[in-house]
């Protein structure tokens, strides 16, 4: 007689659920990896904090509002996507499309319905006031800075360089600054964090 299934079916469901957000995570990158630039990795990266995080109502002006992605800049400086940013640009996040802006003020990002933020390593010097303004919206932070999180950042991604050249992202994570904006990010994404800052 066989031992009865469900133990192992429940064990499969639960280790199914533990990498679902990591398979997610790398699988926009499994078509394209042989053409994939450092940049498109980071701009699927974008994509998916945005996937795996939840927003309040409010966020948005109205349902059929689309998902702002904005990136912060110095006029003077490149930006730091350039094209490669495309790569995401009209994909659909939770119901809304995508659309990509780009701002050269703070004040800029809060006159607009921005939900995500990427903030260029140009604006490092003004860092402090950039979040500082930011703290009472519902605006997901992420730059690629030294100390981000220290700042009160909530996501900062992490370039490191592997053997034979190769380079990978990774990523940290302020939790309490995310919760701070009323904004939930999913339990199997904090997991893939390198780090997880709670208080």
């Amino acid at each position: 007689m066989r031992p009865p299934r469900r133990p192992f079916l429940r064990q499969f469901a639960v280790a199914t659920v533990a990498v679902g957000v990591a398979v997610a995570l790398t699988l926009e990158l499994a078509a394209q990896s042989v053409t994939l630039t450092p940049n498109q990795h980071k701009a699927l990266y974008l994509f998916n904090f945005a996937k795996y995080t939840e927003w309040p109502k409010e966020a948005f002006a109205s349902d059929d509002a689309p998902f702002v992605l904005g990136i912060l800049k110095d006029p003077t400086d490149k930006d730091p996507f350039g094209k490669d940013i495309e790569i995401i640009n009209g994909k659909t996040v939770k119901g809304r499309k995508l659309e990509i802006r780009r701002f050269l003020t703070v004040e800029d990002v809060q006159k607009s319905d921005c939900q995500l933020l990427f903030i260029a390593s140009s604006e490092t010097n003004k860092l402090a006031q950039i979040l500082k303004a930011l703290e009472k919206s519902n605006v997901l932070t992420i730059a690629e800075v030294d100390g981000f999180l220290q700042a009160s950042g909530m996501i900062n991604l992490l370039t490191e360089k592997k053997s034979a050249g190769t380079q990978t992202v990774a990523f940290e994570v302020n939790l309490l600054a995310a919760q701070r904006a009323n904004l939930k990010l999913d339990a199997q994404l904090l997991k893939l964090a390198r780090n997880v800052l709670r208080t």
